[in-house]
């Protein structure tokens, strides 16, 4: 078996990744949290982002990911789709995460989300983001020569404006590696720490908004410490340094909590995660180094450790995983869930949903015509034999279907077998959630029949081909965007009143940074 996110192999009987660190089994996660947030960043950060138009597209383009366009393609995509389903593109536009990142932040990203939630509270959709191979981050270096804008005067002592620049050099910030820069309750933030801290809210802003940061004024090609972030009157060092020590907070204080309750990390979890050293190794070499800790050092600056790191793997999941055991107690009713809906029915509707929407799941099996004669703008066009031929075929795999044990699990693996659609083929041909407006119209109509019932099967004929089809089953459409917005409340009321026990003091003026090449790789 391999991680779902690193295609690293996994040891049998083992879900969590030691490689990247990945909870490939369904009951370990959190669907909720993570399928309704962005990136770990602070409540200041959405805030800022939220004050730019940028910020409105990037929740447009995001809410939109994984939705089918009804204006799709009507020719095939490069990558062989047939265009039903074109996703929202979501690359990093030339950029992508550093080498230990590569390897470990696309699976944090996955989980790593609860606070993101909570204390953020930005909606989207897919985090997987490929890692452009025409950017990678390399080792630490000096901070790269000031441009404009420049380096700002230092700013008040008590909060992160405090240094115009925090960055040192590799031999000092190796100094002062073990000072003491922020203490919460008994838990210590010390410079090595907050080295993975900061890098890793980097990787990720730069996974989250790589298409859009050009329009928030984010050049990763020039020292950070000489740019102006979306909040006014910071840098973009001063603005993540800001969120780090915020995820820091967050994710302290649920682990502190875990520790209170007596929650711990499961036997899997602590042998996967010390066994990140040696899987580290082995990639480490594939960069040009010789040891694991110099492959962090050279994606979080020579003021990290791997103890650091994997100090940063355990008290985020510990937190994770307590955090996700409360909320999977957390019992909505419908009358509940009803009473949020119409308080916020203005909301609701604004947005096209009702007490009447319904999402439907269905899956299909795509038959596409063969041959066609192509035009000289490129159009192809098939005959009648051709679409017959097509339909043929399609029906051949319905009339099989229908002489079988006609289940579900049977449609999905003919849909495995014969179908030419990729972006559902793994997945028995499933499409989840679908809502009026979202499909190609021939295929709407049929999934929205009122008459449609459970295990309903037919023949649709769509400008893309013939597609057997497959009605699993509808459900109201408020009933989850009342539960999914009403859970993320209760959510952010819990780790609020959890940080609310203790209280943060951060000493800005100790604060030195490493800093890392992030205009080209080894």
């Amino acid at each position: 078996m391999k991680c779902k996110k690193c295609e690293a192999e996994l040891e049998e009987g083992v879900s969590l990744c030691s490689n990247c660190g990945f909870d490939n089994s369904e009951e370990n996660q959190a669907p909720t949290l993570e399928e309704n947030c962005e990136a770990e960043i602070s409540r200041e950060t959405v805030e800022a982002l939220e004050s730019t138009e940028q910020e409105s597209a990037v929740q447009e383009e995001n809410s939109n990911q994984q939705e089918l366009s009804v204006q799709a393609n009507e020719e095939q995509t490069e990558d062989g789709s047939d265009g039903i389903h074109q996703e929202k593109a979501n690359g990093t536009a030339g950029i992508g995460p550093g080498k230990i990142a590569l390897l470990v932040v696309l699976g944090i990203l996955a989980v790593a989300v609860v606070v993101a939630l909570i204390m953020g509270g930005l909606k989207g959709g897919s985090k997987d983001v490929a890692p452009d191979p025409q950017f990678s981050v390399g080792e630490s270096t000096q901070p790269a020569e000031t441009t404009e804008p420049t380096i700002p005067a230092d700013g008040n002592p008590d909060d992160v404006t405090c240094k115009g620049s925090y960055y040192v050099s590799d031999e000092e910030i190796v100094e002062a590696r073990d000072t003491v820069v922020a203490t919460l309750g008994d838990a210590k933030l010390t410079n090595g720490e907050l080295q993975v801290y900061y890098w890793m809210s980097f990787y990720d802003f730069l996974n989250m908004y790589g298409n859009y940061i050009s329009a928030m004024g984010l050049n990763p090609m020039q020292s950070l410490d000489t740019q102006v972030s979306i909040q006014e009157g910071q840098t973009w060092q001063q603005f993540l340094l800001n969120g780090a020590i915020e995820n820091w907070r967050n994710y302290q204080t649920l682990a502190m909590k875990a520790k209170e309750a007596g929650y711990e990390l499961s036997e899997e979890y602590e042998q996967s995660i010390q066994a990140i050293p040696e899987e580290l190794l082995k990639n480490a070499v594939n960069y040009g180094y010789e040891t694991a800790e110099q492959m962090v050092q050279g994606d979080m600056g020579k003021g990290a450790t791997m103890d650091d790191y994997l100090s940063y793997m355990t008290t985020y999941y510990l937190g994770h995983n307590y955090y996700s055991s409360l909320l999977e107690r957390v019992d909505i009713s419908e009358d509940a869930l009803l009473d949020y809906f119409n308080e916020h029915s203005d909301e609701y509707t604004a947005k096209g949903l009702t007490l009447d929407t319904k999402f439907v799941d269905a899956r299909h099996i795509l038959f596409t015509p063969e041959g066609g004669t192509t035009d000289e703008n490129g159009t192809v066009t098939y005959s009648e034999e051709e679409w017959e031929a097509c339909r043929a075929a399609a029906q051949a795999v319905l009339d099989e279907y229908l002489a079988g044990d006609q289940t579900e699990d049977s449609f999905a693996a003919l849909a495995q077998e014969h179908s030419q659609d990729p972006g559902s083929k793994q997945n028995g041909g499933l499409y989840e959630s679908i809502y009026k407006g979202q499909m190609v119209k021939p295929f709407e109509d049929w999934c929205f029949d009122d008459a449609r019932v459970e295990g309903d099967t037919g023949l649709v004929k769509t400008e893309y081909g013939y597609h057997v089809m497959y009605f699993k089953h509808s459900r109201p459409a408020w009933m989850e965007s009342a539960r999914a917005d009403l859970m993320t409340e209760k959510g952010h009321q819990i780790l609020q009143d959890m940080l609310d026990e203790y209280e943060m003091d951060v000493n800005y003026s100790a604060i030195k940074l490493g800093n890392v090449d992030t205009s080209a790789g080894k």
